[in-house]
């Protein structure tokens, strides 16, 4: 491992773990580092600080890795990172064989078969080694990336459809094997050394001849590949997959301009060009319902509107982070009737640099209900459970041509409260200053659960606050005939000064004293009926409120 790695981590632990790791120099900035093939002591071009690159030096220097323009800055410390897969060796004797570019936060090394060289049995290879210590949980990689392909060369293969690599892994423990790197000109297997945490050994791509320490384990992988041209620079990201919950204690990342695992398919002058690549720490989310209502997120959109009702507890929001390591805190402002999630990362940067966000899901404030204090009569199976007793009812207006409707602590007469009778979405409508209401609801909960009936709801309130309902429930066949009004009289009976009454009572209007013409409307104004009447009449009609007209009376009525 090179020392500015351990240096690295050692500032970390300085600092404290409060903000999430990440990547060391991903930018490729500043001064670059001479690169020393295999650890050796030839010097071959130079590497971005803290990053091994697959430069090759076998009794000659190859750059494979080298300096590019800086995506966003004409800085001249500003930098990014060229790779081109190289034919090492004479290229007009065709002597040699084509090299993968690629970077690594660990150390690059490579072995050359002179003497099989490119037979069936060349068994040259490379790869990468090592990494930095790092204990953190990124949620993905992103990166910046120009690609191309080679059509021709001089010497080497041409593949214009060789995939490009991005391999990020993390583990714990270590692992060792017998390596051997260099060039070798006699087949003895070149230099072997004992090579500590080689990629292919940490992945479990390679077992045999790998030792590994009791505690070695593999956290995540992201294994990744680029295809096709990319003639401008282009933003990828890929997530990283954690295959445990132990922390890790190391990191490696390559970065490649080959197909990096799949050496016969690498293709020769093939390019790479990479800048600012960072660790990914989630702070968003990915799905988020409330009260059974699924909202729609949209990308960088923190702002939504509530559907249904303000939720009354934050057991109903279930807001499910990007990341499994981000945490949701949701607060419910009843005043506001706003529901806010705030999503906390692990105090890395997301991709727009943040490491949380917070989202605001506003409903409609709730209305208050407005209270009409009268009085009730109730009529079971013929008998008069209640008369004139008094009550109040609440009408909350929702804002759409609907309101809610209830009468709270019903009860038969005396008895003790069965509950409130509450109607929603009753429809309103206006007409000549007065609100006709008309609702119904069926399996009403009364009683503890005890009861279970349907509700027929219809009503008025006129232009001068007079308040008068007609509320039917029904429970196991059986009617209970329920009427509300602000104005006892005017369920009860309207009496002119001849002494003619007009009075609602069950499934009918009765008119007593009066010869002649009754007229029935609805409350809208509508004719229904027009019926003769002798001294006294009972006129059949379905529950409900009507207007009767007789020689210039006129009387509103309600029919149970």
């Amino acid at each position: 491992m090179k020392k500015i790695y351990t240096l690295f981590a050692a500032a970390l632990a300085v600092t404290g773990t409060a903000t999430a790791q990440q990547l060391p120099n991903g930018t490729f900035d500043g001064e670059w580092e001479t690169c020393y093939p295999n650890a050796g002591t030839d010097a071959v071009g130079t590497q971005p600080t803290c990053w091994g690159a697959s430069n090759v030096f076998q009794m000659m220097s190859f750059e494979l890795v080298t300096q590019g323009t800086d995506r966003t800055s004409s800085d001249g410390n500003a930098h990014s990172v060229h790779m081109n897969n190289t034919f090492c060796g004479l290229a007009f004797l065709q002597i040699g064989a084509a090299a993968p570019a690629y970077i690594t936060l660990g150390d690059a090394w490579n072995y050359g078969d002179y003497q099989d060289l490119n037979s069936e049995n060349d068994a040259s290879d490379g790869g990468s080694y090592g990494g930095v210590e790092f204990t953190f949980r990124p949620d993905a990689i992103t990166l910046w990336v120009k690609r191309t392909h080679a059509t021709s060369a001089d010497a080497g293969t041409v593949n214009a459809n060789e995939k490009a690599t991005v391999l990020v892994y993390s583990w714990k423990g270590e692992t060792t094997s017998k390596v051997g790197i260099g060039l070798d000109m006699s087949n003895t297997g070149g230099t072997i050394i004992d090579m500590p945490n080689r990629d292919k050994d940490v992945l479990g791509m390679i077992t045999d001849g790998v030792t590994k320490s009791d505690d070695f384990e593999l956290i995540s992988q992201s294994e990744n590949y680029i295809e096709g041209n990319l003639t401008e620079w282009t933003q990828l990201t890929y997530p990283i997959e954690y295959l445990s919950e132990n922390e890790p204690e190391m990191l490696n990342i390559v970065i490649a301009s080959s197909d990096y695992f799949n050496r016969p398919n690498l293709g020769v002058n093939n390019t790479l060009d990479v800048d600012d690549v960072t660790l990914v720490y989630y702070s968003t989310l990915s799905a988020l319902t409330i009260g059974g209502n699924e909202i729609a997120l949209s990308n960088d959109t923190y702002n939504y509107e509530g559907t249904g009702s303000l939720p009354t507890s934050a057991d109903e929001v279930v807001a499910t982070t990007k990341s499994q390591f981000a945490t949701a805190d949701v607060e419910i402002d009843n005043a506001a009737s706003t529901v806010t999630i705030t999503v906390t990362n692990q105090g890395g940067a997301d991709i727009d640099g943040k490491t949380s966000h917070t989202y605001v899901i506003t409903y409609p404030a709730a209305a208050e209900a407005t209270q009409y204090t009268g009085y009730l009569n109730i009529e079971m199976m013929g008998n008069q459970l209640a008369t004139n007793q008094e009550a109040t009812v609440e009408i909350t207006d929702n804002g759409n041509g609907t309101c809610t409707f209830s009468l709270p602590n019903f009860s038969l007469g005396g008895s003790a409260s069965m509950g409130d009778i509450v109607v929603e979405n009753v429809t309103m409508t206006e007409a000549d200053g007065t609100t006709t209401y008309t609702g119904s609801v069926k399996g009403l909960s009364l009683a503890e659960g005890q009861i279970i009936a349907d509700v027929e709801l219809n009503g008025t309130i006129d232009a001068n606050g007079t308040v008068d309902f007609v509320i039917n429930v029904t429970w196991n066949g059986i009617p209970i005939y329920v009427t509300f009004t602000s104005d006892p009289t005017s369920s009860v009976a309207n009496i002119d000064a001849n002494g003619t009454a007009i009075y609602g009572t069950t499934g009918a209007i009765a008119i007593n004293g009066y010869t002649g013409t009754a007229s029935i409307y609805g409350i809208t104004g509508q004719l229904l009926k027009s019926v003769p009447v002798d001294g006294n009449a009972l006129i059949n009609i379905d529950g409900g409120i009507y207007i009767v007209h007789i020689d210039g009376t006129t009387a509103k009525v309600l029919v149970k």
